[in-house]
């Protein structure tokens, strides 16, 4: 039995090694690799502050008028600018403008009598002075009766058209707090109208970054693992007293995709320093092992050296290292898992830049 157990091990290390090898080993055939050149760039470490995501037009609907409710547009309604969110019953307001508009008519009547008699007045010189200042003192009343119901016909006619209520701003109705059918005074909240295009990023900022935050200024945002950017519209300098923080309001970008949502939560890239130069490598360059990082460098006789590396802040997929490297090196970004100091490499597509896309080389 032993004896068949030893000639059985013998067969199966004669197996192994009839194996053949890898055929980059075994024939020596060049590594195909993606490689990018090691460039200069500002780096800034920044630190990740949590911010929330809000519409910058956000409105509470109200009543114009007094009266009762003849119609609420639902939540979840998409409304245009100027498209009517609630009416109220005219009825009672077309009324008064039919009972003001008599008045108006009678006041009318009284100016143009009182006008002819002052005019026949004056052409009497039996008539007495007193007699004819009293018709001109009338005349003068009923003119400004006559004014005061063309105001109070305006004052009527505003409040009829503020019987609609209209979308200020193109938006969706998220909320309604009255219905049809109730009488409400004016102020009453109606309802809650939200742009949902028109977004911004608000975030509260410790006290110690200010300074290193100004208007218009570029941040990286993240949230539900994307990554977006956004420009700095406006920061609030008020200061929270408990909580010694300032107020950033972030502009996200117009074509950030997936769009953000109101309310959702993300994190803002606040810089947490003056940047500084320095080498940058793609992160994908990074060989990271137990005993630390390595790259590696492309040589011109295509072959490639192991430098190791120490790694710096990072920006995007830029990392900031360390190492015998200069601006203009190339090292590989695909492929280098399977290198080895010296290798034989063939380089099929090159990068140009640090942060561009891969390219063919030609």
């Amino acid at each position: 039995m032993k004896n068949q157990l030893v000639a059985c091990g013998l067969s199966a290390l004669m197996i192994l090694v009839s194996l053949p090898a890898p055929e980059a080993n075994a024939q020596g055939k060049p590594s195909a690799v993606v490689v990018a050149a090691v460039e200069e760039a500002a780096l800034t470490p920044t630190q990740p502050i949590a911010g929330t995501v809000f519409s910058r037009d956000d409105v509470q609907i109200t009543a114009g008028i007094d009266g009762q409710l003849t119609f609420v547009a639902e939540p979840g309604t998409v409304l245009a600018a100027g498209d009517v969110v609630a009416t109220i019953d005219v009825i009672p307001l077309k009324l008064q403008r039919a009972e003001q508009q008599a008045q108006l008519d009678r006041a009318r009547a009284q100016l143009k009598y009182l006008s002819a008699q002052v005019a026949r007045q004056s052409d009497l010189p039996s008539i007495a002075a007193n007699a004819r200042e009293q018709t001109i003192s009338d005349r003068d009343v009923a003119a400004s009766d006559l004014k005061i119901a063309e105001l109070r016909i305006a004052q009527i006619d505003q409040q009829l058209e503020r019987a609609s209520i209209r979308a200020p701003f193109t938006g969706v109705m998220v909320a309604r707090e009255r219905r049809e059918g109730e009488d409400i005074a004016r102020g009453t909240v109606l309802g809650r109208l939200v742009d949902v295009s028109r977004l911004e990023v608000r975030v509260m900022v410790p006290l110690r970054f200010y300074g290193r935050v100004q208007t218009g200024d570029t941040l990286a945002l993240f949230g539900y693992e994307k990554e977006r950017s956004g420009v700095v519209r406006s920061l609030i300098p008020a200061v929270d007293a408990r909580a010694q923080a300032f107020e950033l309001r972030i502009d996200p970008v117009a074509d950030s995709e997936p769009p953000l949502t109101i309310g959702e939560l993300v994190s803002v890239a606040v810089p947490m320093r003056s940047s500084s130069e320095s080498l940058v490598v793609p992160r994908d360059a990074l060989i990271l092992r137990r005993e630390g990082a390595f790259v590696f460098r492309v040589n011109e006789d295509q072959t490639a050296t192991r430098i190791e590396v120490t790694t710096g802040d990072s920006r995007g997929d830029l990392v900031a290292v360390r190492g015998d490297l200069v601006r203009g090196d190339r090292v590989v970004v695909r492929g280098a898992e399977s290198l080895r100091d010296g290798a034989t490499i063939n380089i099929v597509t090159a990068r140009h830049g640090a942060a561009a896309g891969a390219q063919p080389a030609g």
